[in-house]
């Protein structure tokens, strides 16, 4: 960018714009029009009593097989969209580019996100950045207090994640320029893409993206494909980010080749609704964001379906090895180390779960069958027993009815503990709602099996 570049840039900045909330979106549906998107089927955003924002449209109805929306492919933030940013890649030091400074293109999307936060008004995607949530309500925005009442699998997932956003904020680091800011004069991640900021872009990234295929659209000489792990195959797609997933609809996404110019436009149709009627104006248009479990509702997007059909209970095997230690009806019970070597090395603790529907997942019923019904520690009977035929496993109907007492007891604490706190955050508050909502389930589920 050059010198005439950058004071038409600040000139740019220095433009106070008081927009309102109830302005935001109006100034987002502007920006994707001077884009070529062209509402036609009269979408708005508004708040609704169960999910807060979401989509509706004032005029039309929408049946199975109706759009919901079409965006031209230069609305959304894409690969396409990094690679012509002069600016953005200006920032990056190209002789640092090595394969030990690699990072996930959602790692890159998030920064080119706080690079256009930080240029404010002269962002070109500015009324998008606005729409943008301030905070995410996963468990991994929850407080140190509330992480320490949370149970263990909800803990690994966010230090998981917070593994990959210091790893991938570090690598930038490393490949970035070390200088300041043109405009500003403050260092660019000392005072302006913090780790603080990039945790919030990271998850604005996670929550809001869609998936779109690379090959469609990444240019032939790509500037940062050398550092990506990943092809970059997500993207973000402002006002499309509005819709709120249902489990009760089925939409199909997809790029296509729209009108005479053939232009690839993203485009989102309704498959199918549970609805018995077509779905009226003014009522929240919902998308799918696929068969989810509650557990990767909460800790990818920060909420959780009460009643969610695509919903199921894992039970790790550390949880079956406490269950065991603490029933005194399994006290006298050998458990020999070969068993759970066996276990683990042939991924037999992986996929344990309890379905509302389908009952105990086989993995479960094998592993329960090996700890407390299998006489013989050795390999190669194990294996037999384990991939033979189901009917010579013990019926461990019993034992799953005790350990998922044991994990209804154990989440009730979780609840109590938490209620215990003055305060909840809003992540906090959503975590609790989420045990509780797995009571209800494993209650539903001895229901069911009684």
């Amino acid at each position: 960018m050059g010198r005439t570049g950058r004071a038409r840039l600040r000139k740019k900045r220095t433009i106070n714009a008081n927009i309102t909330k109830e302005d935001t979106f109006s100034a987002l549906q502007q920006q994707l029009g001077m884009l070529g998107w062209r509402n036609a089927y009269a979408l708005t955003a508004r708040n609704f009593p169960s999910t807060g924002r979401g989509i509706c449209s004032k005029t039309q109805n929408f049946c199975a097989g109706d759009r919901l929306i079409s965006l031209p492919l230069k609305c959304l933030v894409t690969i396409c969209t990094l690679e012509e940013s002069s600016h953005f890649k200006s920032q990056f030091d190209t002789k640092k580019f090595h394969k030990d400074l690699k990072i996930p293109f959602q790692a890159l999307l998030a920064l080119y996100v706080l690079h256009e936060q930080h240029l404010e008004e002269a962002s070109h995607i500015n009324a998008y950045i606005k729409s943008i949530p301030k905070q995410f309500s996963t468990p991994y925005f929850c407080t140190i207090a509330e992480l320490q009442r949370l149970p263990e699998e909800i803990l690994e997932k966010t230090v998981a994640q917070n593994r990959v956003i210091r790893e991938s904020y570090a690598c930038l680091k490393n490949i970035f320029h070390n200088n300041k800011c043109c405009y500003c004069g403050k260092q660019y991640f000392d005072d302006i893409y913090t780790l603080t900021a990039y945790k919030w872009a990271y998850f604005a990234v996670n929550t809001r993206s869609v998936y779109v295929l690379s090959r469609q659209i990444k240019p032939e000489k790509c500037f940062f494909q050398t550092i990506l792990t990943d092809e970059p195959n997500m993207a973000l797609a402002p006002f499309l980010d509005l819709f709120n997933h249902s489990s009760d609809v089925q939409t199909n996404a997809d790029l296509l080749p729209i009108g005479p110019n053939k232009q690839l436009e993203y485009v989102l149709t309704l498959e199918s609704t549970k609805l018995a009627s077509a779905i009226p104006p003014r009522k929240q248009l919902f998308i799918s964001y696929g068969t989810l479990s509650n557990y990767t509702l909460l800790t990818e997007y920060g909420f959780f379906i009460s009643h969610n059909p695509d919903d199921y209970f894992s039970f790790s095997l550390t949880d079956i090895e406490e269950f065991l230690k603490q029933d005194k009806t399994y006290s006298n019970i050998m458990l020999h180390r070969n068993k759970f070597t066996f276990i683990r090395a042939h991924n037999l603790h992986d996929e344990m779960f309890v379905h509302l529907e389908d009952g105990a997942s086989h993995n479960l019923c094998v592993v329960l069958h090996l700890l407390l019904h299998e006489q013989s520690i050795y390999p190669n009977v194990l294996n037999q027993v384990a991939f033979g035929s189901a009917e010579r496993l013990a019926n461990v109907e019993a034992e799953i009815r005790s350990l998922v007492g044991y994990k209804i007891n154990s989440y009730k604490r979780f609840v109590h503990d938490l209620e215990q706190l003055t305060a909840l955050s809003e992540s906090g508050v959503v975590a609790k709602g989420y045990l509780e909502e797995c009571i209800r389930f494993l209650n539903d589920y001895l229901d069911k099996a009684a």
